[in-house]
């Protein structure tokens, strides 16, 4: 079993690095053709994209940072191991985020009072080729988006393709009528979309830092799996938290009829299978304790 675990893992690393490696290699040619095809016709909806693709650069480069971290076997100091280092890199990606939206922001409004003629068609031959490449990238991505560090780098490729659409719209709209403020405007929409993404990274990374339940998990629910375990009479003082990377834990107290320890040991395995199993809680901390009043030493035996 501890074997088929670590081929699991191994296999399950390699997959995320390769992935995200590919997402890097692909991420720069495309910033680098937007950025210089977007000098070149002027458009700032193609400049504020590549600025965008760099910062999914920078969150790809991040998540893989992460995975290499989280691979890390735990030490004395830091029991745990280093899953929250995907939670750090992903508020840090999302800080940047934020940062280059700004950004976007105020130049779209300068264009906006300093308007330039740009290339429509150009700009939508682009915005396909963006498309395509973040569609690419999002989907070697989905498979394990439900690790936060990698799922900020899934949600940026995402949100690219839609803003590459955009682009791709503010081109079709210059070509037919040479309204030039649709290409500020999509760059305003962009940063939008931008601030939407981070926003969303921010509260995931301030759930796990602050040991909130992790949104799918219903405690109710655990509670009540945890308490139809034959041997379990109540459950009480629970906590669920994410360590990181999808890895969860649990505290909790249980109180169980007076019963030898051996019995309690026994109890305490079927809880952690179901509670792995059903869950994927793999570091239950439980507390065994006895569901009737502790007996107490008469007076005249203390002697």
């Amino acid at each position: 079993m501890a074997g088929e675990r670590l081929g699991h893992d191994e296999k399950e690393f390699r997959s995320k690095t390769r992935r995200l490696e590919l997402g890097i290699v692909l991420g720069v040619v495309l910033v680098a053709a937007e950025a210089v095809a977007g000098i070149l016709i002027h458009s700032l909806a193609l400049v504020s994209d590549a600025g965008h693709n760099a910062a999914d650069i920078f969150a790809v480069g991040l998540a893989l940072f992460a995975v290499f971290m989280a691979a890390r076997p735990a030490t004395e100091r830091r029991s745990y191991g280093f899953g929250r280092v995907g939670i750090l890199t992903a508020l840090v990606n999302a800080v940047a985020l934020i940062a280059v939206g700004g950004v976007l922001v105020y130049e779209a409004v300068y264009r906006i009072g300093h308007i330039k003629p740009v290339s429509g068609p150009a700009m939508m031959i682009v915005s396909v080729v963006a498309v395509f490449i973040n569609s690419i990238v999002a989907i070697t991505l989905f498979e394990h988006r439900h690790d936060l560090s990698i799922k900020a780098a899934f949600v940026h490729q995402v949100t690219d393709a839609a803003v590459s659409l955009g682009v791709l719209l503010a081109g079709f709209i210059i070509w037919l009528s040479d309204w030039y403020y649709a290409d500020p405007i999509i760059a305003l929409v962009i940063s939008v979309a931008i601030f939407h993404a981070a926003w969303g990274i921010v509260r995931d990374a301030t759930d796990v830092l602050l040991e909130s339940v992790p949104r799918h998990l219903d405690v109710a629910k655990v509670r009540e799996v945890m308490e139809s375990v034959p041997g379990v009479e109540v459950v009480h003082h629970l906590h669920i938290w994410e360590l990181g990377s999808g890895v969860y834990a649990l505290s909790g107290h249980v109180e169980v009829e007076d019963r030898m320890v051996s019995a309690c040991s026994c109890i305490l395995a079927d809880l952690q299978d179901r509670l792995r199993e059903e869950f994927n809680i793999i570091h239950p901390t439980l507390q065994v304790e006895c569901a009737e009043a502790c007996p107490t030493t008469p007076p005249e035996e203390s002697h």
